[in-house]
């Protein structure tokens, strides 16, 4: 008897510390069901199965994007439509991406920068090959700025090139021992903004790498909440910069000061314009018109929504592959989203075009 006290009290406190650390994680309800959500689908996503004897398991929510038949309920219209007007790699490819595809820009004159294969290729705006540069090994990221350089992200620095990819500046970010996790570059006037999934923040640095402020720490957590350790973020024409608080399945916005400015989006498995999973969305970026472009896993789409959250467009998965993790976002003067896609090692334009959007499906 006695030993079964003691198992019990083992018991009891294995169950106390589990507690413990599920509130010391800091998740929110949503991201937890996110993630139940997320492995459920995994599962039955990959059970080897005629389609003829599939029966959808109870309670699982299905995420239809075929067309409906004509007895179908109408849907509601989206208002933007974009279309596929550009592939960069992939299967067939003259030139392709073999091992990775881990970043897209778009520079001046609407040229597309893609960081793979530890290089960084440079096309134009129909897709063909315009120049190339090796580059050291470990590059997360890569962004470039109004006078074509090239700034690229490593674990803890920033490396600068001119456009033809000679070196030019190298600056360390990151506090002793704990090497940032750069994992976005942007820039704005003479200022580089750095996205750090380590310390969970947005450096605000000047032209020498020096930090000068720092945007997301007034959140309650003192950070975004980043279950999959990736921050990605850009900023508009005005200054505002937009990111990703994934784990709140959130676009938040802010001041180059820090100040937060607002929010948009939630958890949700029924409705579009919802993210779901444990994590989204994963990616963003900002198009001329200030609109928001974002990109999800789980179900690997692309949206765009307005300033406000009202969302605007959908681009399907029937576009990428069901595998990614993320899908990289650029976009150009036009308006052109581009879309890295780095399971296909292809990189997808879509131009918007006259007419109504597709339908938004519930």
């Amino acid at each position: 008897m006695k030993g079964g006290i003691v198992e019990s009290a083992e018991i009891m406190r294995q169950k106390e510390k589990l507690s413990d650390r599920l509130q010391e994680s800091r998740f929110p309800p949503a991201a937890l069901i996110g993630a139940f959500s997320s492995f459920v689908a995994a599962v039955f996503r990959h059970q080897p199965e005629s389609r003829a004897q599939s029966i959808p398991a109870p309670g699982l929510v299905q995420i239809d994007f075929a067309p409906r038949p004509a007895s179908a309920p109408p849907q509601t219209r989206l208002e933007l439509n974009y279309s596929r007007v550009l592939v960069i790699g992939g299967p067939g490819a003259t030139l392709p991406f073999r091992r990775s595809l881990l970043g897209i820009a778009a520079g001046p004159g609407d040229l597309i920068y893609a960081l793979g294969d530890d290089e960084v290729r440079v096309f134009n705006s129909d897709g063909n090959p315009a120049g190339n540069w090796k580059t050291p090994a470990g590059a997360l990221c890569l962004t470039v700025s109004p006078d074509k350089r090239v700034f690229l992200g490593f674990p803890g620095r920033v490396e600068i090139y001119a456009s033809g990819g000679h070196r030019t500046g190298v600056f360390s970010v990151g506090e002793p021992g704990r090497p940032a996790r750069v994992t976005a570059i942007k820039t704005f006037g003479s200022e580089i903004l750095i996205a750090d999934a380590e310390e969970r923040y947005i450096r605000r640095c000047d032209a020498e790498g020096k930090q000068i402020g720092a945007v997301g720490t007034q959140s309650k957590t003192g950070g975004f909440m980043l279950p999959n350790r990736a921050l990605d973020m850009d900023i508009s024409g005005d200054g505002v910069i937009l990111a990703a608080d994934s784990g709140r399945h959130r676009v938040t916005s802010w001041a180059l000061d820090g100040k937060a400015l607002g929010h948009f989006g939630k958890f949700g498995l029924r409705d579009t314009e919802d993210f779901v999973g444990c994590c989204n969305p994963v990616n963003l970026a900002v198009t001329p018109e200030g609109n928001v472009v974002t990109a999800e896993k789980v179900v690997a789409r692309v949206k765009v929504y307005n300033h406000d959250g009202r969302l605007l467009a959908l681009i399907g998965p029937e576009h990428f592959d069901p595998k990614c993790t993320h899908l990289h976002l650029a976009v150009d003067s036009k308006g052109r989203i581009l879309v890295a896609d780095p399971v296909q090692l292809q990189i997808t334009g879509f131009s918007p075009v006259p007419g109504p959007g597709g339908r938004e499906i519930a």
